[in-house]
């Protein structure tokens, strides 16, 4: 009587378990479609008129706002301040394969998402330390196409590679 208890027991956390999943799904899969769709919409848009896209990008999107020769940091060499600031200009104009070029050759896509937002880049923290990296916080502001704005920062983690030069392996 105790393996018959046990087993519908167990029949019936599974169920209820698997039928949790099954209502948060088509929820997930509802959220994303619109985004996914406006960002295929903008993507297709910028993609067919080029200069359109790029003078609506650069009123919302900038890192002209930021004083890279002002940069005293001493933890940040010349290098660094280099590719942080190619790093973050392709963020901006949404440049896929210069995003690409200004990260480590072991990084990937996985930061690809970056692009999706118009940001408005405003100033470079204090560089810090941290196991043998160095943290680089960039701040500014998340720009929406109804105009509304959002303070945000990404943080470019750098690392020294094999040859001793400095690479971007990570933002958050």
């Amino acid at each position: 009587m105790n393996k018959l208890t046990l087993g519908i027991a167990t029949l019936l956390l599974s169920t209820t378990f698997l039928a949790a999943c099954g209502n948060q799904e088509p929820t997930n899969a509802n959220n994303p479609a619109p985004t996914t769709s406006s960002n295929t919409t903008e993507s297709n848009t910028s993609g067919t008129d080029s200069t359109t896209g790029t003078d609506n990008n650069s009123t919302l999107s900038s890192s002209n706002n930021i004083k890279w020769d002002e940069i005293k940091d001493p933890l940040i060499d010349e290098a660094m301040k280099d590719k942080l600031k190619a790093s973050v200009d392709a963020i901006v104009n949404k440049d896929v394969v210069t995003f690409h070029k200004t990260l480590g050759p072991n990084v990937g896509t996985v930061h690809d998402y970056l692009l999706d937002n118009p940001v408005k880049f405003t100033d470079v923290g204090e560089a810090h330390e941290e196991d043998g990296r160095i943290l680089v916080p960039v701040k500014g502001e998340n720009q929406s196409s109804d105009g509304n704005t959002s303070e945000m920062g990404y943080t470019f983690y750098f690392e020294k590679d094999k040859s001793g030069e400095w690479q971007i392996v990570s933002i958050d």
